[in-house]
């Protein structure tokens, strides 16, 4: 079951990526720095990656709307063992734009809005679990960047609200938190 949303997911990344250049905005990635929290378990932040492509932002307003396909890849470690899970994130960001308002000049922006992440894999120490992790989490995402002639870097920090842990037998629940840097390249 895992192997086949696992497909689908990437499969829709790979066709929006692919079948819509025209209407891409550009692209971002970086390094990831995720942390899952518990009050019963001691978590330490391993990096994980953030890849994806963005349409929309309004960079020649002041105000506008901007939504990600992003592929995340969140890792931890607990008791000497690595964890990562895989998410196909879809943001829903509000962007506010300063500076110049052309795609060649100098911008800076803050963005603020919530994400749905559905997993597309997990691992724990090269073993997957099935049923070991929720199939989705949902997050606030806010951050700041600038642009200079389309060379974009970017922080922003996520927030997850649900518990991701299903089949664990800790008595807390574990939620994850993560701060990334991006850089990318703004197409038009």
């Amino acid at each position: 079951m895992q192997l086949l949303s696992r497909a689908i997911a990437l499969t829709a990344l790979a066709l929006v990526v692919f079948a819509s250049p025209a209407t891409a905005q550009g692209i971002k990635f970086g390094p990831t720095f995720a942390t899952f929290s518990s009050d019963a378990l001691d978590f330490k932040t391993r990096t994980g990656i953030h890849a994806g492509l963005f349409l929309g932002g309004g960079r020649d307003k002041v105000v506008g709307m901007q939504t990600e396909f992003n592929w995340l890849r969140k890792k931890a470690e607990i008791n000497g063992n690595q964890i990562s899970i895989d998410y196909l994130q879809l943001p829903v960001l509000l962007r506010v734009n300063g500076g110049s308002s052309s795609a060649n000049g100098f911008g800076v922006y803050g963005i603020v809005g919530p994400a749905v992440s559905f997993k597309i894999g997990d691992e724990v120490e090269g073993f997957t679990l099935d049923d070991g992790f929720e199939g989705a989490d949902v997050s606030l995402v806010f951050g700041a960047g600038i642009e200079v002639t389309r060379i974009i870097v970017e922080g922003r920090y996520e927030k997850g609200f649900r518990r991701i842990n299903n089949s664990f037998s800790a008595p807390s629940e574990i939620k994850t938190h993560a701060f990334t840097i991006l850089f990318g390249v703004r197409f038009r």
